[in-house]
Parts: structure tokens; C-alpha cells; sequence
């Protein structure tokens, strides 16, 4: 049995990015493993005395340093033999720690262009993640083979030192026959949507799904989109969601219990992204029976596969095309929705949990 450690602050957060609901699984999978290890589940906010189960060990400290000095400590005083961390970040302290250090790996797509980057987190990517990617990490656990891929080829980092650990459709992903109804009441929604959830930033393709709608949207003035998501208002592309689009409407950050409710009504799930590490979102649409648009590069067929419509995101006119077809052919439609609910269910929590023990077992060895 060997002391593992992991950063569980994903657990205490409400508002969660695609990389901390990738934490935020992995941790609640390990609640549920009592007697294979001893886990120990690192805060800077204390957890209530009932969201976490007996055999968990934890530890809580707020203070601005807590990952840089309090946890490195931590490590020493728990004894622990390998510590994960949700994000690609290592401490430079942790060289001198003898436990096994892991990250998880959502993309490094920012090593195409660093300007995809909104220029606050620049520094953090270049100062802190970089060096830790290439020296400070005993194993990696990528979230899709294509995130692998790019490891091996964009790194060299040797395939042995990597695990494909896959997100999973949460039992909370599934379709809601009140959908459509739910949304007028709450946020006042009529009428047929498409709809894209995320953060906005340039690799989600923003400029591009906004100028295919509104071609749209001349051919069919009641089409109407729905972002729903953090908007990070770096770019000019991005901006435009902030200034307002006509038929466009940002429903700004919604509460999670709220996502099914737009997967299950929307006539599109629409998210031709440049460059996914996995596309989380992809997956929750699919499993609540969205018909789904995303681009044919990264991660992003490994999620969709033969359930959806995987398009050139370079190409205006083909995402256009796809929308189209969605929005007019009603047959078409219904089979997708078929097939990614069928597709959806492959993403199982017994997978990824078999996966990420067997990530720790080979970091370990």
C-alpha cells in the first residue's frame, strides 16, 4: 500500500474550468477506494466533516504560499510516495522531495502559439508549467491519446513515463424530458437553439462559430445561439460575445445542474474547436443526447467518433454546412442524437478509474 497525495482543491470549488472537472473526477472516483492505498487529499479550504469519507487523510492551510512551501512540507511529514497534481505544475521545492511526482495533462496546444494564451496565465505557462513539464515530473497522465501524442512529440517525453487516463459521462449527464420548458422558466429561452459551452478563448474557434452563425442566421432569423461559460475578453474575437451579436446570447457562467438542461433542448451541440486535449463538453452533450459540431483535429474525434459531425475548423464553410444540416434535417438530427448517447456511454467511471490506479502503479514502479 503505498501514500499518495494528491491537490484535491477541485473538490471545493463550484465554479469549475474543463481542467479542474478532470481533477474533480479523478478525486471523486478515489473516495470511493477504500484499502488499495492510503490517500491523503491536500486543501487550502477545509472540507465539511461529511464530504469526505473516513479513510481519507487531509490536511488544510490557506495561505499565499501553500503550494509553493506548505505542501512540499506536507509530502516530508505524511511520508507520502507519490503526489499528483490536477494541473501541470510542480513546485521547483519538490526536487529535493523524494515522492514520485505526477501531473495530469488536459493539451499543451499553447506550444503551437503561445498567444492562445490570455496574457495573465502567459507568465504562469512559460515561468512555471514549461520547466515542470520538461523536469521536474516522473510521470504524466494525459487525458486522450492525442494529448499523448503531443507529449512524445512536442516534449520528448518517453511513452513509458505516460498514462492515458480518459474522463468519463457522470451519471448527472443524461437527457431531461422537461428541458425545453425549465429553460423558459429560468432563463427565459424560446424557440430552437444551438448552443456552445466553454470558456471562450481563440482555440475554441470563437470568430469563426460566431461568422458561421450569422450566416445562419440571414437564411434562418429565428436561429438563435447560447453560450454559456466564462468569456476571457483578450481578443478581439472574443470580445464580440461581450459587445453582443445579433441572435447571440451569453448566459455568462450557469450552475452545473443547469448544463443538462441546455444539452438535452438545443438542436446543436456547436463546438469546432481548433484544438481540443479531450472536450469535456463534447462528451456531457453526447451523453445527454445532443446532436454535436466539433472539429476533426486534437482529441476531439477520439471523443466523438461516428456520433457527430467532425469538421475542418479552419473552414468557414463547412462548419456552416454542418449547422445547416442540423438545423434543417430533423431525421438526421434524431440519429445523432441516438448515436452519441450510445457513444456517451463508453466513457464509464469504472474505466477511468481502472486507469488512473494503474497510472499510479506504473509511476510508482
Amino acid at each position: 500500500m503505498a501514500r499518495i497525495a494528491l491537490d484535491a482543491r477541485p473538490l471545493m470549488k463550484t465554479q469549475r474550468t474543463g481542467v479542474e472537472n478532470v481533477g474533480w473526477q479523478y478525486l471523486k472516483l478515489l473516495m470511493q477506494m477504500p484499502g488499495q492505498h492510503a490517500y491523503y487529499f491536500y486543501f487550502t479550504e477545509p472540507p465539511k466533516p461529511d464530504e469526505l469519507p473516513s479513510f481519507i487523510h487531509w490536511r488544510s492551510y490557506q495561505w499565499r504560499a501553500w503550494l509553493r512551501l506548505v505542501v512540499p512540507f506536507w509530502l516530508l511529514l505524511d511520508r507520502i510516495d507519490l503526489v499528483h497534481f490536477y494541473q501541470s505544475y510542480i513546485p521547483p521545492l519538490l526536487r529535493w522531495v523524494k515522492a514520485k511526482k505526477v501531473v495530469t495533462v488536459c493539451d499543451i496546444m499553447w506550444l503551437e502559439d503561445i498567444f492562445l494564451i490570455d496574457a495573465p496565465s502567459r507568465r504562469f505557462i512559460l515561468k512555471g508549467v514549461l520547466p515542470s513539464l520538461r523536469s521536474r515530473t516522473d510521470h504524466y497522465i494525459s487525458i486522450s491519446e492525442a494529448t499523448k501524442t503531443d507529449l512524445i512529440e512536442k516534449l520528448e517525453i518517453s511513452p513509458e513515463r505516460i498514462s492515458v487516463v480518459l474522463p468519463y459521462a457522470d451519471e448527472k449527464w443524461h437527457p431531461r424530458a422537461n428541458a425545453k420548458e425549465a429553460l423558459r422558466e429560468i432563463y427565459g429561452i424560446d424557440g430552437n437553439f444551438l448552443l456552445f459551452v466553454g470558456t471562450a478563448k481563440p482555440n475554441k474557434n470563437i470568430g469563426r462559430l460566431l461568422d458561421a452563425f450569422s450566416r445562419l442566421n440571414k437564411k434562418h432569423p429565428d436561429a438563435q445561439l447560447i453560450i454559456a461559460g466564462f468569456v476571457l475578453p483578450f481578443w478581439d474575437e472574443t470580445r464580440r460575445i461581450l459587445t453582443g451579436e445579433p441572435r447571440v446570447r451569453w448566459l455568462q457562467f450557469v450552475p452545473e445542474e443547469h448544463l443538462p438542461l441546455l444539452y438535452s433542448a438545443c438542436t446543436a451541440f456547436v463546438s469546432p474547436s481548433l484544438n481540443e486535449g479531450f472536450g469535456l463538453p463534447l462528451l456531457e452533450a453526447m451523453a445527454c443526447g445532443a446532436a454535436v459540431i466539433a472539429g476533426n483535429t486534437g482529441a476531439q474525434p477520439e471523443v466523438v467518433g461516428d456520433a457527430g459531425l467532425l469538421v475542418n475548423p479552419y473552414d468557414l464553410d463547412a462548419i456552416v454546412q454542418a449547422m445547416e444540416a442540423l438545423w434543417t434535417d430533423s431525421a438526421f438530427r434524431e440519429n445523432l442524437r441516438r448515436r452519441a448517447l450510445e457513444r456517451a456511454k463508453t466513457f464509464t467511471p469504472q474505466q477511468t478509474l481502472q486507469q488512473l490506479l494503474e497510472a499510479y502503479d506504473k509511476a510508482l514502479r
